[in-house]
């Protein structure tokens, strides 16, 4: 048989039990990964030595595009994929928080990785635009288009180098 005092204590274990699950719903959670940089140099070399790989890589499928060994479609979704990753190397850049002496160096870089990503978006509607069969004037206008997005990614990141302490 059940005394009151039994009953009195499991019921305040489960009060307890019940609140702390409670707590545990109600509290704000930070899902959001966060790494911290202490070698800034290395941080963005190791950037840069990425975006250098994302560009052999993009230039090699541009190159296979252009002699037609790489069909539009297969082009497009490498492209998509260099465009990811270039993101992701965005977040990185801007989750490293960098002191003040590096801070015009790491945005020099970042604008020069936004206007890269600008350039995948432009060479993945110039695989649309050879996919369906666009006119050569409208092709070229497309390159020179391309053309002036990767000059002004590569004086960013030309920048970027100058203004590092």
């Amino acid at each position: 048989m059940a005394t009151k005092k039994g009953i009195i204590i499991t019921a305040v274990i489960l009060a307890v039990i019940a609140g702390a699950s409670s707590l545990v719903w109600f509290l704000p959670q930070n899902h959001g990964s966060s790494f911290v940089v202490s070698d800034y140099k290395s941080e963005l070399d190791s950037v840069k030595e990425r975006h250098s790989l994302i560009i052999a890589d993009t230039e090699s499928n541009l190159k296979g595009l252009s002699d037609k060994t790489l069909s539009p479609d297969n082009f497009t979704s490498q492209a998509q994929i260099s465009s990811s990753q270039i993101t992701s190397l965005i977040s990185e850049l801007v989750e490293s928080n960098p002191p003040v002496e590096w801070k015009q160096s790491y945005g020099a870089y970042f604008e020069g990785l936004k206007k890269y990503n600008d350039y995948l978006t432009e060479i993945i509607s110039l695989a649309n635009k050879i996919k369906s069969g666009s006119s050569s004037s409208d092709i070229s206008d497309e390159m020179s288009k391309i053309d002036s997005l990767k000059q002004e990614s590569d004086s960013l990141v030309s920048k970027s180098n100058q203004t590092r302490p």
